[in-house]
């Protein structure tokens, strides 16, 4: 997983969409669920950081990492733990052999459109 490609993805992604937006790579290849993010851009949204721990997707994708059935998943609703909107999408990172070691997820904040 090329983490330096992905911290510039995401800010490229979080310029293009504002505040409201936030990207975040989860790293998976070890054991850790306690701190699998490895980049996170506009972390305000989630008020999550660096070195943070594992969302209930990110968990699902650990314990299903080696499962190509796994697909990604866009543009669905999730709220954050302060009641906030997000329109959100996850991108499973596979090596070459197909197994998962990283997720990309994006978030939006829609509370204020709604």
């Amino acid at each position: 997983m090329d983490l330096e490609f992905l911290q510039r993805l995401a800010k490229a992604i979080t310029a293009e969409f504002g505040e409201s937006s936030e990207v975040v790579v989860h790293d998976i290849s070890g054991d850790d669920t306690e701190h699998t993010i490895a980049v996170i851009e506009n972390g305000h949204v989630s008020h999550r950081q660096t070195g943070g721990s594992a969302s209930r997707v990110v968990l699902e994708a650990i314990q299903r990492k080696h499962d190509p059935s796994l697909v990604d998943e866009l543009g669905y609703l999730t709220k954050t733990r302060d009641g906030r909107v997000l329109k959100s999408s996850t991108v499973y990172l596979r090596n070459g052999e197909n197994v998962i070691e990283g997720v990309l997820s994006i978030n939006y904040d829609i509370t204020e459109l709604l």
